[in-house]
């Protein structure tokens, strides 16, 4: 055997020592805080959390009000105290492992009660004004740069994905983001040790991270090295199993999958088999982590000749010792509590998808019609969305100085037309001719801006409208003119009035209640399904199977928009949004049209099953 390999051997052997030591309470910590994570502090935090803003008067937060709330001070003091809680819960995991391990280090058996207690005692030093950078390193360094050492309660944490469209659209951003996302990561490792020092040896932030930085010297690559050789090990292995599972699942659902009792039954019980799993890997993996990077942190302190504090850190006090068996019973019964708990979430996420939409698909709405085959909202594109089957086509209006309801997105005509004009301050007669086709191809040179009398006229009995009504507050009677040509046009049961400003909305409510209204938002935080309106237009990033499950439940619809990408179109899906916002309604179709296969239809309930696993 080499001399690579055999240290590679002892190595892993220490680690595993470090974990057996104390391992039976090592479980049964990490039992107790995934479950009191996932049925009190994570509930129980943002129900505190949506009281303490529904208080301040924000009930919901949206893209209207998300600006005014941050102008909140008292808005602001509610955020950085849940910010704060979920930091503290986060660095509670890292502090008692930490103790832990050390006191394996130095082959002494802990309890759990004074375990918890001095894990706690160190975690709560976060709120000292000299730790609070340690709420950016947990909430945002580490789980950003996806860095392998994350607590389980705080790994969820991800850019939205319009951000992440935003930055990949330009060369420069998308070049400007990984430079930043590398310099994260670095930081990271380079500050790996930091926890250690806070825990181990009462480190304030800055002290902490200086010594990590100086304890790494030397030592980055096989940090790293070790670090994703054993999260290999873990994913290969994890792997290996779900592959069993899916090609079992895969073979009995396509014998049940035109009987929805068995299927039901077999998500179920399927599902409970899966939670167990993911129960289980989710408690090793924060803990093999910290174990390796535990074990690094004496091997380098020893061969630099750091003294490492070797005094018991683990009090105990008590007299009373919680027995073997004891310990492992409480510790089943937390995993059974937290695997039931995710079975019934995957069940009732599947049986609303599946009773809504699973067979049918989400309906598709042409962005602006069908604009990226046709200048954008005009005739031509409505055509356009007509020919290619969408189910709506959504387009923008606009109201002139002399009161036309026109068609365009901007109220500004230089992008589409060349022309500094605002359609606000001018009259129709102004606007009417102008070429609003050649900026997208020179054979649409005649198209023009269409009213909105013209856009219903065309669409009448082809395709269903989605109306987003844009104010500026230069208009005389945006709302009521609109109103008034969809009465005219005796087009209410064909259309649906949207807006940014929910005021608007009320506005449309009062005139015609009888009309749909989708209120549209690019944030969705609290109780926004209580809102009165019928339809929600949400960015696709904020979209959750949990959101979607609240809005059905007031027996509303969801859209998502804008989805561009197949992967997105295939995530909308399968969160069971009722209608996808889209500029390519021909290759959005062709994958829902794909994933009603009966093929595809076994995937879709298998990545219900097994989504949380492999995420």
């Amino acid at each position: 055997m080499g001399k690579k390999e055999s240290s590679i051997f002892s190595r892993t052997k220490e680690i595993l020592t470090l974990i057996q030591f104390n391992l039976l309470h090592l479980l049964f910590f990490e039992a107790i805080y995934t479950v009191a994570g996932t049925m009190i502090i994570y509930p129980g935090g943002f129900f505190l959390f949506n009281k303490a803003i529904t208080l301040l008067g924000f009930p919901y937060l949206s893209g209207s009000n998300f600006t005014q709330a941050l102008t909140n001070p008292l808005f602001l003091l509610t955020f950085i105290c849940f910010a704060l809680l979920v930091a503290f819960f986060g660095l509670l995991e890292f502090t008692t492992l930490i103790i832990l391990f050390n006191e394996s280090h130095f082959r002494r058996k802990v309890q759990l009660i004074p375990l918890c207690i001095e894990g706690t005692k160190r975690a709560l030093k976060i709120v000292k004004a000299k730790n609070l950078p340690f709420v950016i390193f947990i909430l945002i360094i580490i789980p950003l740069t996806e860095f392998s050492l994350s607590s389980n309660f705080i790994s969820e944490i991800s850019i939205p994905e319009f951000i992440m469209s935003y930055i990949a659209a330009s060369p420069l951003y998308s070049i400007g983001f990984t430079v930043l996302s590398l310099f994260l990561f670095l930081l990271s490792v380079i500050w790996i040790f930091s926890f250690h020092y806070f825990t181990l040896e009462n480190s304030d932030f800055f002290p902490a991270i200086k010594k990590s930085s100086i304890l790494i010297k030397g030592h980055f690559w096989k940090t790293i090295f070790f670090v994703i050789l054993f999260n290999l090990l873990i994913v290969i292995l994890l792997v290996i199993v779900v592959l069993v599972l899916e090609v079992i699942a895969f073979f009995i659902l396509g014998q049940i999958l035109e009987h929805p009792l068995a299927l039901s039954i077999f998500i179920a019980t399927f599902g409970f088999l899966v939670s167990g799993l993911f129960t289980i890997f989710q408690l090793l993996t924060t803990s093999i982590n910290l174990a390796v990077v535990s074990q690094f942190y004496y091997t380098y302190s020893a061969s630099t000749h750091l003294k490492v504090n070797s005094e018991s850190l683990v009090k105990d006090k008590y007299k009373a010792k919680v027995k073997r068996k004891t310990i492992v019973t409480i510790s089943i019964i937390m995993v059974f509590l937290f695997t039931t708990i995710n079975s019934i979430v995957i069940f009732n996420t599947f049986s609303e998808a599946f009773n809504d939409q699973f067979l049918t698909g989400p309906q598709i709405t042409a962005h602006r019609g069908g604009s990226n085959l046709a200048p954008e909202n005009t005739l031509a594109a409505l055509q356009k969305a007509i020919d290619q089957g969408a189910d709506y086509a959504e387009i923008d209006v606009a109201q002139t100085k002399d009161g036309i309801i026109v068609v365009s997105h901007d109220n500004n005509l230089k992008r589409i037309s060349g022309k500094d004009l605002n359609i606000w301050s001018s009259n129709y007669v102004d606007i009417k001719d102008l070429d609003i086709g050649s900026w997208f191809d020179p054979q649409f040179k005649n198209e023009h801006i269409p009213t909105l009398d013209e856009a219903i006229k065309l669409c009448k009995g082809e395709i269903r409208l989605n109306i987003e009504l844009k104010p500026t507050g230069h208009e005389a009677s945006l709302v009521e003119s609109t109103v008034d040509i969809i009465d005219q046009n005796d087009f209410s049961n064909q259309c649906v009035l949207a807006s940014l400003d929910y005021p608007t909305l009320e506005k449309v409510a009062s005139i015609n209640p009888d009309l749909k209204r989708a209120y549209i938002t690019a944030l969705a935080i609290g109780d926004i399904q209580k809102l009165p309106v019928d339809i929600y237009s949400i960015e696709s990033s904020f979209i959750t199977p949990e959101i979607v499950a609240a809005i059905h439940r007031e027996k509303k619809e969801v859209l998502a928009w804008t989805v561009e990408s197949q992967e997105l179109t295939e995530k909308m899906v399968k969160i069971g949004v009722d209608n996808i916002i889209t500029d390519d309604v021909t290759q959005t179709r062709k994958t829902i049209e794909q994933m009603l296969e009966p093929r595809e239809l076994i995937d879709r309930i298998n990545d219900y099953i097994f989504a949380d696993l492999l995420s």
